[in-house]
């Protein structure tokens, strides 16, 4: 380049959604055309540099699925750097996934990139509906010290394009948001004027019939609402456009500090490789005496700009990068579709909280660390997280493709969970039972101890006739109980050297006290038969008995020695606090509101109604009543519009919710406890209407300043009242993981989910949460701001059907800190697994026993698991309370060494031992840590 001239580096690339506006197959052929062709290019034009797929390796694996005569020249293009590929391996939406999911990715990304020649060595996003908070410690963690932001930093709070971002930890990286158009600027501006003679942002940008070439077209019933397609390429090069075209394009990234230098970011949705793009930049070359041009690529172009920056006078931007207003960055897509965000959560916490701990349990005591099928299941979830998969803004048959990698995931981590469980109980020690004895095992994934109240399932053979028995624990001691049912049954017996044995049993279903059951480990318990009966006796059978201290002692009132719940007419609770005397009130009601905005962006009608459940009669009764735990039941029916009419271009027609009404039904089911804190809610919606925002709604009366809500390695906290004089109100509803949280200090109020991802903490005098439940919408996808695709007789994203949820309402004193809530959310996104086995031989294990453990529980573990690429395990925490926290990991195999490591698990420092089982760990506030162990085997 000419060291006097003004440098343009344009670089090329695509962004590719792996199915978004057409299913998957269809999009796998539009991919093959483009690789195809892209390959022809770089075969054909030596000037072509460098092509971007999009900061993703998936798309080369799908393409070398239909091509692998191809594999070689693949290879040699990633490694000369003509092709570029990941650091990802899916683009991820960001705050529908944890945070573990999204390291995952990026481990993923980067070593199926590496083998295929190198991977992108920038924090590349194309992606994201938001940016989390903790992405620079993220990125930095995998070594990348620059980021390119997709959505969304405003003008305000970044001026320059070019800024340092600051994560919560204190983790600072180099950022850029590229300018106006941001990846698209040069395709946009220059590139589509110059090869169509038409300016993509006026009128004229259309198509001519007459001009089009062959066009293909669906005319039949089953096609006919998919998209033209242009078949033959009619795009020439107009000389005469070339220099204002560009031009535009220059002056669309002013914003950058390092003016002489500017990045011109070439391609869009699904754009191709532009073969004629080295003509352009040779006409453009022509034309302008004071800039040179060149398609260069974004390393070459980012290592020249930390070059010539000037540091000192870059903003801090801090925090999370969500900015509005909503459409900037796609804010309200939380919970369309929210049975994929459900399924997802379950998939997430069962792959990386239950199966891969357990998976090293099964590892320590001998068993087989299975990680082929983690690597499948994990591969099954990746597949589902690009951003509009897992959001489920595509056509329905794109979200049941979606739901079935989730399902498949889910199966997966199961069959994993189960044959680790499978390896520690045959591994207990059970020689001090009889061999006619019914034990139960209880395993706790988690690295914290737990004492719960949980139903279990207990079979005894028919023969033995025992109507009512006492659970006693490892310790001898006699845990409460409280029996549900018993019924006669015969289960199969699966053998593997034989056909299935006929089981002939009594099945008890009975909620029991478990004491205390040891951090990453399991503990033991026997069943003692107390009463028999004669199962022939038709008059003066046994009786069920009652201790008479029964949870609840109304229909409508439960009590125990925390909280006081009573459940009003309208199907609303009212609790009472005892630790800290607070009376709440109007606590689970519901809102309905219209909705007739598309699946990105909440837009309510503008005659519209917003209906609660308030005035409701609610059918009650008690579902379920013990000394350990009683359910009530709340049935509303609410009447609702059935449609909303939906104004084209939000101004063209009626914009109002309709006349027509139908019943949507929710039930509800409070359950409390023996010795709980929380009340659990169990929400079943059968929703029979269209084009709707559905909220649950609580009333905490709480005055604070700010929410706290889990976030990706951090506790996310946002003010409450908006932060600009004139705000988007659709950016007032929130992304969240696993709870929420209000506290004015002195008492607080979290409502823990293992479901949600979207709160709004209202600025009013009442201290409302409102959940989003779900958003339903018609499936109209954004082609492009002009034209859209319309698929009326596809309903799935109006969400008609029954959706069930589960959460919990947790009053507290003090700050979510103060009450744990981090660990509470624990408990109700991991629950114990239960295991009824016998007495057999050759186990070596005692009866209590914790294979690992963190303390203090403020630390929260998000992985713990064996080692991408060595034959030791990896645990990761991280401490997202407010200050400093110094804590001990525990291990029952002795640790042979023990490392820090950064999140591509590169080491990166010896950890201190405690002794020859125990990690010491200190970790300032929103630090993740990653540590690498190597143990024995076996302990």
């Amino acid at each position: 380049m000419d060291s006097n001239k003004e440098k343009g580096y344009i670089v090329t690339h695509t962004h590719w959604d792996r199915e978004w506006r057409y299913p998957l197959w269809e999009n796998r052929m539009y991919l093959v055309n483009l690789i195809d062709e892209l390959l022809e290019t770089l075969d054909n034009n030596d000037e072509y540099k460098s092509f971007i797929l999009d900061g993703q390796s998936v798309v080369v694996e799908d393409y070398l699925m239909v091509r692998p005569e191809n594999m070689g020249k693949i290879k040699r293009y990633i490694k000369e750097g003509r092709i570029s590929v990941g650091p990802w391996y899916t683009l991820p939406d960001l705050y529908p996934l944890d945070g573990e999911s999204l390291i995952r990715n990026l481990m993923k990304g980067i070593r199926y990139s590496d083998e295929l020649g190198g991977h992108l060595h920038i924090a590349y996003e194309s992606f994201g509906w938001g940016q989390i908070s903790q992405f620079p410690q993220i990125y930095k963690g995998f070594g990348f010290d620059i980021v390119i932001v997709a959505k969304n930093v405003s003008k305000e709070r970044a001026p320059d394009s070019e800024f340092i971002w600051e994560g919560p930890d204190g983790t600072r990286i180099l950022a850029t948001r590229l300018g106006q158009f941001g990846r698209a600027n040069f395709f946009m501006n220059s590139y589509l004027k110059i090869m169509t003679g038409m300016d993509y942002h006026s009128e004229a940008y259309k198509l001519e019939w007459d001009k089009a070439g062959t066009i293909y077209h669906q005319a039949d019933e089953q096609g006919y609402f998919q998209d033209y397609l242009k078949l033959e390429n009619t795009e020439k090069l107009h000389e005469d456009m070339v220099r204002d075209a560009v031009q535009i394009a220059w002056d669309a990234v002013e914003d950058t500090m390092v003016k002489s230098h500017r990045v011109l970011m070439n391609g869009s949705d699904s754009t191709t490789s532009q073969p004629m793009l080295t003509e352009i930049i040779k006409k453009a070359n022509g034309i302008f005496d004071d800039k040179e041009f060149a398609l260069t690529t974004l390393e070459e172009y980012t290592e020249k700009l930390k070059e010539l920056l000037d540091y000192d006078r870059l903003k801090i931007v801090k925090g999370e990068l969500r900015d509005g207003p909503a459409p900037a960055c796609s804010a309200n897509a939380l919970m369309t579709r929210p049975y994929i965000k459900i399924l997802n959560k379950k998939v997430q916490n069962s792959l990386f909280h239950i199966a891969e701990p357990l998976s090293v349990i099964s590892a320590m005591v001998g068993g087989k660390y299975d990680r082929n099928f983690l690597d499948i299941a994990i591969k099954y979830m990746l597949l589902s997280h690009p951003h509009d998969s897992i959001n489920g803004v595509t056509q329905d048959k794109t979200v049941e493709d979606v739901m079935y990698m989730l399902n498949q995931a889910l199966e997966i981590s199961g069959v994993i969970n189960n044959t680790a469980c499978a390896e520690i109980v045959k591994n207990i020690n059970t020689d001090c039972f009889d061999s006619k004895d019914i034990l139960l095992v209880a395993v706790n994934p988690s690295p914290y101890s737990r004492s719960e109240i949980i139903k279990c399932y207990l079979d005894t053979p028919s023969e033995y006739n025992i109507w009512d028995f006492e659970i006693v624990d490892c310790n001898g001691r006699k845990m409460k109980k409280q029996r549900v049912s018993r019924r006669e049954g015969t289960i199969p017996v699966n053998d593997l050297h034989s056909r299935p044995l006929p089981f002939y049993v009594d099945r008890h279903c009975l909620y029991m006290e478990t004491g205390e059951v040891p951090a990453g480990g399991y503990k033991v318990y026997k069943l003692v038969p107390t009463k028999n009966f004669n199962r022939k006796a038709v008059f003066w059978a046994e009786m069920r008995t009652s201790e008479g201290r029964d949870i609840s002692q109304s229909v409508n009132t439960m009590e125990n020695e925390y909280l006081k719940v009573e459940i009003q007419n309208n199907g609303t609770i009212n609790l009472y606090d005892k630790i800290t005397n607070t009376q709440y009130s109007k606590l689970n009601y519901f809102e309905d509101t219209g909705d007739c905005g598309d699946y990105w962006m909440y837009y309510p009608p503008h005659y519209n109604k917003t209906f609660t459940s308030l005035g409701s009669q609610a059918k009650i009764w008690l579902e379920d009543n013990g000394p350990l735990s009683a359910t009530i039941a709340a049935e509303i029916k609410m009447k609702l519009p059935a449609y909303a009419l939906r104004p084209e271009n939000e101004i063209r027609g009626e914009s109002r919710r309709g006349d027509e009404e139908k019943e949507l039904t929710a039930n509800v089911y409070y359950t409390l406890k023996y010795g709980s804190r929380k009340v659990d809610v169990k929400l079943k919606v059968e929703n029979t209407v269209e084009d709707h925002r559905f909220r649950v709604m609580f009333d905490t009366g709480i005055n604070a300043e700010y929410s706290d809500a889990a976030g990706h390695f951090t506790v996310d906290r946002r003010p409450v009242s908006p932060i600009k004089d004139e705000f988007w109100p659709e950016m007032q509803t929130l992304p969240q993981q696993t709870f929420v949280d209000l506290s004015d200090g002195e008492k607080g109020f979290a409502l823990l989910n293992n479901c949600l991802t979207e709160f709004e903490a209202m600025d009013n005098k009442k201290g409302t949460i409102a959940l989003t439940l779900f958003r339903s919408v018609r499936n109209i996808i954004c082609t492009e701001f002009r034209s859209a695709g319309i698929f009326p007789h596809q309903k799935g994203g109006q969400c008609i059907g029954t959706l069930e949820y589960e959460y919990s309402i947790y009053p507290h004193k003090g700050t979510w800190e103060n009450a744990h809530i981090y660990y509470e959310a624990e408990k109700t996104n991991v629950p114990l697994k239960l295991i009824q086995t016998g007495k057999h031989t050759g186990g070596a294990l005692p009866l209590n026993h914790s294979f690992y453990s963190v303390e203090p529980s403020s630390f929260v573990m998000s992985a713990f698991k064996k080692a991408e690429d060595r034959n030791s395990y990896i645990m990761r925490l991280f401490n997202p309370a407010s200050e400093r926290v110094r804590g001990i990991v525990n291990f029952s195999a002795k640790i042979k060494a023990a490392y820090f490591t950064d999140l591509n698990e590169k080491r990166i420092g010896d950890v201190m031992l405690l002794d020859t089982n125990s990690v010491i760990l200190s970790a300032v506030s929103n630090k993740i840590v990653t540590l690498e162990m190597e143990m024995e085997e076996q302990i």
